[in-house]
């Protein structure tokens, strides 16, 4: 999945809370770690750059999930890096800030992600702002909050694959808009309101009353979207069947074509390198994500854009900028791979002599 939106409406800080939650830092971190700020400048100019991926697991009704999440950029100038991620990610969560409202560059991001096949869900951040700086009523609150969600499916209408229309709208009922403020731990939604017994009266009074580390409590925000996060989005065996058409240009009817399709891990390896950067340590890092077949190290591999074989040297998951070493990735799966040091964004990964 990726988290997307303008600049500084609290795409990290959620990231952030999510990593909390699978154990990757401490709460008590959240908003001040900024775990996928991997270089200096992000961390001067207070807003993400490069965006970086974290693995993380989930339970969800007693199932165990693996999610790869990665954390893009907000401004402007660094939409290719947007683009990039949303060829990598099946399902996006659109923050939009609910001071603010939808800017340019959520309109963007969001264009760029139905663009690629990105199906969305929406979580309404610094809902707490709105409570306490504009001292909204709780009727004006919820038209604030309502207009915001209405511009959101205008716009989903306007720009989805006209086979999508009426399917990928987000819903307040259904549980794929999720309410809260990522800084402060605490969200809602309607399926969540009723599992933890959180009413949107309360949520207002607590939170006027700067009781937010009680909301925290009862409504973690982590769990209300990690939730919403499993139940709405797609997971790369559903999502690959119509996805293909738009990042393939080949037969889909084909034997290959229905490997990719079906997200076939014992198939013939295909993948896109969507980041390439440079470790002091490691040499050149890139990232990539695996449509079918596996990748394990000491695998040879054949890169399009080079038209010739490389051996893999290591397959990591990631944690931001730190990697973990794994013998074999999948079909599916958001993996870095070490060896690769000629490798550009956009090269095709695939077995030598296919």
């Amino acid at each position: 999945i990726g988290i997307v939106s303008h600049i500084h409406h609290g795409k990290t800080v959620l990231t952030d809370n999510l990593a909390a939650a699978a154990g990757m830092i401490a709460g008590d971190l959240v908003g001040d770690r900024m775990l996928t700020w991997i270089d200096d400048q992000e961390r001067e100019r207070l807003m993400t750059i490069y965006g970086a991926t974290v693995t993380m697991p989930h339970v969800y009704e007693d199932k165990k999930y693996l999610i790869n999440l990665l954390d893009t950029p907000g401004h402007v100038d660094f939409g290719a890096d947007v683009t990039q991620a949303m060829r990598a990610v099946d399902g996006g969560v659109v923050v939009v800030c609910a001071v603010e409202g939808i800017m340019p560059q959520t309109e963007t991001v969001l264009k760029q992600a139905l663009k690629e096949g990105v199906k969305p869900i929406l979580f309404i951040n610094k809902v707490d702002r709105a409570i306490k700086e504009l001292q909204l009523t709780p009727e004006q609150l919820l038209q604030r909050l309502t207009k915001i969600v209405v511009d959101v499916n205008k716009f989903i209408q306007r720009r989805i694959d006209p086979t999508m229309k009426g399917q990928w709208i987000v819903s307040v009922e259904d549980g794929s808009i999720a309410f809260g403020s990522a800084l402060k731990k605490w969200a809602i939604s309607v399926p969540s309101m009723k599992r933890f017994g959180v009413t949107f009266k309360e949520i207002i009074d607590k939170c006027a009353a700067d009781e937010d580390a009680e909301l925290a409590t009862k409504s973690p925000m982590n769990v209300v979207v990690m939730d919403m996060v499993v139940k709405h989005l797609p997971s790369p065996i559903e999502a690959q069947k119509y996805r293909m058409k738009k990042l393939w240009t080949g037969d889909v009817d084909s034997e290959m074509g229905k490997q990719l399709t079906g997200c076939d891990v014992n198939g013939h390896l295909a993948g896109v390198i969507t980041k390439v950067v440079y470790d002091q340590h490691a040499g050149m890092i890139c990232t990539a994500r695996l449509f079918s077949g596996s990748l394990q190290q000491g695998s040879e591999i054949y890169l399009t854009g080079l038209k010739h074989g490389v051996k893999v040297q290591q397959v990591t998951t990631f944690i931001a900028n730190k990697r973990m070493p794994i013998q074999k990735a999948i079909g599916g799966n958001i993996v870095g791979i070490v060896g690769l040091t000629e490798a550009v964004v956009g090269d095709t990964i695939c077995e030598p002599g296919f």
